[in-house]
């Protein structure tokens, strides 16, 4: 089954990295599976299938997950989401730990990660892609014992927050919030992006 190329391009410019959620709306741990269950479906090098994928829901694992990432490069003075911002939930895209470096196992988490961030958009969720994280992840949230390795941390919730994308202005691609707290992506035009 087909989907209409304006429909598809609308879930890309809503699938932004979203910082600050909704805390009075929990992502049910259904939703989360059929999030995996779409990171499933994304191709692997080699269809080796080495990804796996640990659901963060409990409060204090939350808790500490938030506390222990980086939030925005660019934002180097903001903190990350207050109290009553913070996502519901992460996911851990996890590679046994000696592939941690594996550039072809690492494609293989990008391609899964935005395959999931495109699945929580359709459902009405936002999230952000996590890659600045303590070691002490791997450790806290059992995957050590696994013998795996989160390669990347997805920040889960529905957004709270504006996402703008703006047209790049002399290829100036950082992103800034305005007086009104709405946050701007710029993004570089298709003739730019040619080589």
């Amino acid at each position: 089954m087909a989907m209409a190329y304006d429909e598809f391009l609308e879930l890309a410019r809503a699938s932004r990295s979203y910082r600050r959620f909704d805390p009075g709306r929990p992502i049910p741990w259904d939703d989360l599976l059929a999030l995996v269950a779409a990171a499933r479906l994304a191709p692997s090098g080699n269809n080796m299938q080495q990804l796996r994928f640990r659901l963060v829901t409990d409060a204090d694992a939350v808790a500490y997950c938030c506390a222990h990432h980086g939030w925005a490069a660019r934002y180097r003075e903001w903190a990350g989401p207050k109290e009553g911002e913070r996502p519901c939930a992460y996911i851990a895209v996890c590679v046994p730990r000696q592939m941690v470096t594996t550039p072809i196992r690492l494609v293989d988490v990008g391609i899964a990660a935005q395959t999931l961030m495109l699945a929580a958009t359709a459902r009405g969720m936002g999230g952000c892609m996590i890659r600045s994280f303590d070691a002490t992840i791997d450790e806290r949230l059992g995957l050590d014992r696994q013998g795996l390795a989160c390669a990347l941390l997805l920040a889960l919730g529905y957004p709270a927050e504006t996402v703008e994308l703006d047209d790049a202005q002399g290829g100036d691609v950082a992103y800034w919030r305005d007086g009104a707290d709405v946050h701007h992506v710029p993004k570089l035009s298709v003739k730019e992006l040619l080589a």
